[in-house]
């Protein structure tokens, strides 16, 4: 094989690789519930008396759960209904922030919200923390698919990956020009959340801006301590914080349909003082 040979397979290697963000985890847990839900009960026609009871009501259980979860969250098996969260989140940022300086991307998971911000401000230089434990993992989420995926983009230089937890980041105060996170505070186990936004915050530079994107719903919220988004924006603003607000899908334009609306999903965001 000559080099002009390796050359062209390389190229083609490279038009061929794309970039993976993990969205087939909720797919393969809403099949594992429904697969289970049907096998229940499956068996508990085979079983008699108590064993046929108990195999019948996890089954309508199991596969209860899995309707839930296809009706509200499988939105993300739907390549139209992510670009559509991942505009409308380059919206928030056009919105509050210039596009230049150094960015954190808490819980990044496998970049794709860094990956994205280092491809629309080529000025940013991006950094994403997370801690991949073990049980992502097992679904390919981890900092080396991440610093793939800005290999395959094409932003490896300026948007980069180290293993940190967000309760407590190995940054210098005021070190951040924008502090974002996507669909990862409400995976954080901690007593009270607002200590992300503590932490979010103390990392800002002042006139830093944070952009939030999660559920804060029902028990999503009752994990920042506060009964309602009002309660929970009056303590974020009390953080030496300004313009602190909560932009909910609904009102950004992001329609996902069927159930999703219930978890109250939206962009929280606020500027350091």
């Amino acid at each position: 094989m000559n080099d002009n040979d390796r050359d062209n397979r390389g190229k083609l290697k490279e038009n061929i690789e794309k970039p993976y963000y993990g969205y087939r985890v909720v797919k393969y847990f809403i099949a594992a519930l429904i697969a289970g839900g049907i096998v229940s009960i499956a068996l508990a026609i085979v079983f008699t008396t108590w064993s046929s009871i108990l195999c019948g009501v996890l089954g309508v259980i199991l596969l209860s759960f899995g309707v839930f979860w296809h009706l509200s969250m499988g939105w993300v098996n739907v390549p139209e209904k992510i670009e559509l969260v991942k505009d409308k989140f380059s919206n928030q940022l056009e919105n509050v922030w210039a596009g230049n300086g150094k960015v954190l991307d808490m819980g990044t998971g496998l970049g794709r919200v860094a990956i994205e911000i280092a491809k629309q401000f080529p000025e940013a230089q991006v950094v994403g923390v997370d801690t991949w434990t073990k049980g992502w993992k097992l679904f390919g989420m981890t900092k080396a698919g991440a610093e793939r995926n800005a290999r395959i983009e094409n932003v490896s230089e300026r948007c980069t990956f180290q293993t940190d937890s967000a309760l407590d980041l190995p940054f210098e105060d005021g070190e951040f020009q924008l502090v974002v996170s996507s669909f990862a505070f409400h995976e954080i186990n901690v007593s009270d959340r607002t200590v992300l936004f503590k932490e979010a915050i103390r990392l800002l530079a002042p006139g830093g801006v944070f952009v939030i994107c999660d559920p804060f719903s029902g028990s999503f919220l009752k994990a920042y301590k506060a009964k309602n988004m009002p309660e929970l924006l009056e303590k974020v603003q009390r953080m030496d914080v300004e313009d602190a607000k909560f932009v909910s899908f609904k009102e950004a334009g992001v329609n996902l349909g069927r159930l999703a609306h219930i978890w109250e999903m939206g962009y929280l965001s606020g500027r350091k003082v």
